[in-house]
């Protein structure tokens, strides 16, 4: 639940494109018991969300009082990835070693691309 010490030189970079590997936890280390780390709160930036939403409709007049209109919906179109927030826990409290899993991302933050279709009556 501390704050871990960064170590001397060392720099945190962020890899987005590694979600493997977001943050290198061997840039830290577990600071010495009654001790606050010297690495602050909110230090590193979690990866950014971007989709891009499309919607295309055709309107078609079927009578004087009757229209129909298709509807094409297409969520996050580009299919992009988006990751979830990495695993912020860097070391295991009973051994204080590295966590494997620190600096790891295992989600996604929205869903894959998605598409529906639509008919309504208009009168």
């Amino acid at each position: 639940n501390s704050y871990p010490d960064l170590k001397p030189g060392a720099k945190v970079a962020i890899d987005s494109r590694n979600p493997n590997r977001y943050f290198d936890p061997s840039a830290f280390l577990n600071p010495e018991s009654g001790f606050v780390g010297n690495f602050g709160r909110n230090v590193v930036i979690a990866p950014g969300v971007a989709t891009l939403d499309l919607v295309l409709t055709n309107n078609i007049k079927a009578t004087e009082r009757l229209t129909v209109q298709f509807r094409g919906e297409f969520f996050n179109i580009l299919n992009r990835a988006n990751f979830g927030l990495p695993s912020s826990a860097i070391f295991d409290p009973g051994t204080f070693l590295v966590r494997p899993t620190a600096g790891r991302i295992t989600n996604t933050q929205t869903t894959s691309r998605q598409i529906q279709f639509g008919l309504k009556l208009l009168f």
